[in-house]
């Protein structure tokens, strides 16, 4: 099981980040991220344990506690791809731009509903004038 620790105190190093969390299980990695150009944390570090078991206890016990007098952030590393995919699959808004402004809200909503339930729709405009709506669709796949 693969963790995500942030909020990383700068002087929290490899060593001791496998020190902190080698206690939950065996540890087949264990990294903080530093920056290319000096070295220096990036405040964030990975620790990748042989069993998921390891992992969820590492998080249960650790995230939010206290080390070197900053609460760190403790959870199940989720590849920036997948968690994109995911909040993707849940996006149910939808803006809306470049018609006139005569439009009511109720008008731009009689319109769209053909692609499905709207939970709620807002016609404005900015400081330039120009008109913009936002729909909010009550299924993603809208």
């Amino acid at each position: 099981g693969n963790v995500f620790i942030k909020n990383l105190h700068p002087s929290i190093d490899n060593q001791t980040l496998y020190d902190t969390f080698s206690q939950f299980g065996n540890i087949s990695s264990c990294k903080v991220a530093v920056k290319a150009d000096n070295g220096e944390s990036k405040g964030y570090g990975f620790v990748h344990f042989e069993s998921e078991e390891s992992a969820k206890a590492a998080i249960d016990k650790v995230n939010t506690m206290l080390l070197k007098g900053m609460p760190v952030h403790v959870g199940k590393f989720v590849r920036r791809s997948a968690l994109l995919e995911k909040l993707q699959a849940q996006f149910t808004n939808c803006y809306l731009k470049g018609f006139d402004g005569s439009k009511s809200e109720d008008e731009v909503k009689d319109y769209f509903k053909k692609f499905g339930a709207i939970r709620s729709a807002r016609v404005t405009k900015d400081k330039k004038q120009r008109c913009f709506a936002f729909l909010d669709f009550e299924q993603h796949d809208a």
